[in-house]
């Protein structure tokens, strides 16, 4: 598994709503969390059956981004459940193949001004097949940027006829299979 870095390219408009989507996705975010620490409710089940219908109501966000800001907010009390978590208004929000595709070099995203098509600049093309899982819109030094998650196959290993083993030891540095050992003065040698 490796996250992929991709550069979004957005028109000024765009930006505006990329921010916005950030800005209401994380205000939603903190509201469930007031509810969670109060309710002691930590579960995600049971904090999207508390949650759910008054966030998706309060708030412009479309039913998966909700279903996303519920699963952050659980997965943050994951590391601390007697601190009350709280959410930066620029914080990452997280995306999934739901609210999230690729075609070609554009990104078709959700946001709170409809569906986008940002253009994008991906540096390791030939990862973008191997997309796999959710993504994270960032928003670092005044730009966007998506860290996708790629699941790349490891090559088969081929079948390998001979090899020569290799110990490494505290008397000897190196004792190789075929019985050659190497200690200090020999690797000065």
């Amino acid at each position: 598994k490796l996250t992929l870095q991709i550069k979004l390219l957005p028109t000024q408009e765009q930006f505006t709503f990329l921010k916005n989507t950030l800005i209401e996705a994380n205000t939603a975010c903190n509201e469930i969390s007031e509810t969670a620490f109060t309710k002691k409710l930590y579960n995600q089940y049971k904090l999207h059956h508390e949650t759910y219908h008054r966030i998706k109501n309060s708030f412009n966000l479309s039913a998966q981004m909700v279903v996303r800001c519920i699963s952050k907010v659980t997965d943050a009390y994951k590391l601390d459940k007697k601190i009350k978590r709280e959410f930066r208004p620029l914080g990452a929000i997280t995306y999934d193949s739901r609210i999230l595709t690729y075609k070609k070099d554009i990104i078709s995203m959700w946001t709170v001004g409809g569906r986008l098509k940002v253009p994008f600049v991906c540096h390791n093309q030939k990862y973008i097949p191997y997309i796999k899982g959710e993504a994270d819109l960032v928003f670092k030094k005044g730009k966007f940027y998506i860290f996708q998650t790629v699941e790349v196959p490891e090559e088969a290993i081929k079948d390998v006829e001979s090899f020569i083993g290799c110990d490494f030891g505290l008397l000897d540095i190196c004792t190789m299979s075929n019985g050659k050992s190497f200690n200090s003065k020999e690797i000065t040698k």
